[in-house]
């Protein structure tokens, strides 16, 4: 009967095969587990029915809106990180609009968004402050600018 063919010595090209398939393999169950942990925050945060914002409230309520997602955020004790996550979610409409418009200008600018980017950027587009710039002429340049006030 003729000797069958691998059944010996593990060559080296096979040791490396199977090193590289068990990184593989570590890889897969860390982004896994990164995975299901996020599903876990969203499923737990969704659970505490967030209120969203649409852009058309004004913005002294856009402010308040702003400040109630942080207490809550500081109540379930997210990171930053997982805030600007969890936060662009509860967007709507004019609102969902002006942060992708705003994202799209402040990552064009080299900026990095942050949860502090985007809390600097809700407050600047609701208000009229010194530091975020003059006041805006009219109405239109307002809603396309930033939230009614």
């Amino acid at each position: 009967m003729p000797p069958r063919r691998g059944g010996g010595r593990r060559t080296r090209r096979s040791e490396e095969e199977s090193r590289a398939g068990s990184d593989d393999d570590a890889q897969v169950e860390d982004v896994t587990r990164q995975i299901g942990g996020m599903e876990l925050v969203l499923a737990r945060f969704q659970r505490t029915n967030p209120p969203t914002l649409a852009g058309t409230e004004g913005g002294s309520r856009a402010e308040a809106w702003l400040v109630q997602m942080e207490e809550l955020f500081d109540t379930l004790e997210y990171a930053p990180e997982k805030r600007l996550k969890l936060v662009v979610l509860q967007l709507r409409d004019d609102a969902q609009r002006w942060w992708r418009s705003t994202s799209r200008m402040l990552r064009d600018s080299g900026t990095m968004l942050t949860w502090d980017v985007f809390c600097e950027a809700v407050f600047c587009a609701s208000s009229v402050h010194a530091s975020c710039g003059e006041p805006r002429a009219n109405k239109e340049e307002q809603v396309s600018e930033g939230f009614e006030t």
